[in-house]
C-alpha cells in the first residue's frame, strides 16, 4: 500500500475500502464472470481505485478517504470515476440501475457515507451534498 507519509490513510478507511473491494470482486464474479486479473485494487494517497475491466463493462471506482478538498468532496466518498456498459449488452438500462443501486447500497454498508459522480453537476436533491461542485449524494 502506498500512502501519503504526511497524512496516512487511517486504518478504519483501510478497512472500509478492503471491504468494499472484496464485496467488489464478489459482485463482479457473480454477475460477470470477471477474473483475478480484469479486477484491480489500486492504493494512493487519500484512498484508493477499485477496477473491473471486463468485456463490455468497465467500472471505476474512486474510494476515498479524504478529498483535501478537492471540488468540495466530503470524507469517505465512493466516486464513480467510469461506469460503462455496452450497448451490445442485453438490457444495459436495467443492469446499469442494478449496478448503481449495488454500489450505493454496497458504499453504506462498507462505512462510506456519499456517493459521488464526477461527470455530473450538483443535482436538485434534498440529500446533495451542500458547497460540492459536483453531483455527491449523502447516503
Amino acid at each position: 500500500m502506498q500512502s501519503n507519509s504526511f497524512n496516512p490513510i487511517s486504518s478504519g478507511a483501510q478497512m472500509s475500502i478492503k471491504a468494499f473491494y472484496y464485496d467488489f470482486c464478489e459482485f463482479m464474479v457473480e454477475n460477470f464472470s470477471a477474473t483475478s486479473d480484469q479486477l484491480t485494487l489500486d492504493w494512493n494517497c487519500v484512498g484508493a481505485t477499485a477496477r473491473y475491466h471486463g468485456q463490455n463493462r468497465a467500472f471505476e471506482l474512486r474510494l476515498w478517504e479524504r478529498s483535501d478538498g478537492h471540488l468540495g468532496i466530503p470524507d469517505m466518498t465512493v466516486i464513480i470515476h467510469i461506469f460503462h456498459i455496452s450497448c451490445l449488452v442485453p438490457n444495459a438500462q436495467e443492469e446499469a440501475e442494478t449496478v448503481s443501486l449495488w454500489i450505493r447500497d454496497a458504499a453504506k454498508a462498507n462505512g462510506f457515507r456519499y456517493i459521488a459522480n464526477l461527470d455530473e453537476r450538483p443535482e436538485a436533491a434534498d440529500n446533495q451534498v451542500p458547497e460540492c461542485k459536483i453531483a455527491c449524494l449523502t447516503l
